[in-house]
């Protein structure tokens, strides 16, 4: 036999070789999807939040598309806690879902898609019924930043008060169910990362779902830590601004304190 037609087979296994080493090469492994990825932190947020009594029934979490700024990724209308990836809707900035025969979606959506259009910064939005918060909403008492972990706080929590924007509405509640009183939700929130909604709550924003949700646990400690004092005394020592601007310097790492709580979700 020709020594060509010897080496033949040998070469053909040694190609076979070298390709699979090649497809199996890191630099041509498929790209991890960002949008997924984000997809993915929304799902376990929302059943952090719920274990830790945070979000309750008809609380909800969003995410923006790192695909399309237009974009966004919610939850259709139902108990956070039972969140899966089929549940994921996409929805545009005009509040609509992208797909005709998308699910139900949260009457509230109003609420994020209205702070995306606002803040270009936000990438992702929370909205609680935190029963440690909403009490500082009905007294008009101002949450201040009184634990370290919360120096994210302005000095004055903003407070949203429907009324002023659903004046002489035939149908008046306190849910944002519409542009006008999303619009009105983002000017209060400003450039602040959490937004109190009188009777119903707050709003949490942040530069991904990690840092929104763990800002919604510390602002839900500081609540708690801010009424405990209050029942021991009437004066109140809060972060004062060059503590505030440590704090901002430091740049919080959310990634500890997320796979703290992450731990503690039960196992299934």
């Amino acid at each position: 036999m020709p020594l060509a037609a010897r080496l033949m087979p040998l070469c053909l296994r040694l190609c076979a070789a070298l390709l699979l080493a090649a497809l199996a090469s890191p630099a041509l492994a498929q790209t991890p999807d960002p949008d997924e990825a984000r997809i993915a932190d929304v799902i376990t947020a929302s059943h952090i939040l719920t274990n830790e009594g945070i979000l309750d029934s008809f609380g909800h979490i969003s995410a923006r598309s790192a695909k399309n700024p237009e974009h966004f990724f919610m939850p259709r209308a139902m108990p956070p806690a039972l969140v899966t990836r089929a549940d994921i809707v996409e929805v545009g900035l005009d509040c609509r879902p992208v797909l005709a025969n998308a699910p139900r979606l949260n009457g509230e959506r109003f609420i994020h898609c209205r702070i995306y259009r606002a803040r270009a910064d936000v990438q992702s939005v929370i909205h609680t019924h935190d029963l440690a918060v909403i009490p500082f909403g009905l007294t008009r008492i101002p949450l201040r930043p009184v634990v370290a972990q919360a120096g994210f706080l302005p000095p004055e929590t903003p407070l949203f008060e429907v009324r002023d924007f659903n004046a002489g509405e035939q149908k008046r509640g306190v849910l944002v169910l519409n542009e006008k009183l999303g619009d009105g939700l983002a000017a209060t929130l400003g450039q602040n990362p959490v937004v109190l909604m009188r009777g119903h709550g707050e709003a949490v924003v942040g530069r991904s779902v990690r840092e929104a949700t763990v800002r919604a646990l510390y602002t839900h400690i500081d609540a708690l830590a801010q009424h405990a004092a209050m029942a021991l005394g009437a004066n109140i020592t809060a972060l004062d601004d060059a503590e505030l601007a440590t704090n901002a310097a430091e740049n919080f790492d959310a990634d500890r304190p997320w796979q703290n709580y992450l731990s503690r979700l039960p196992k299934r």
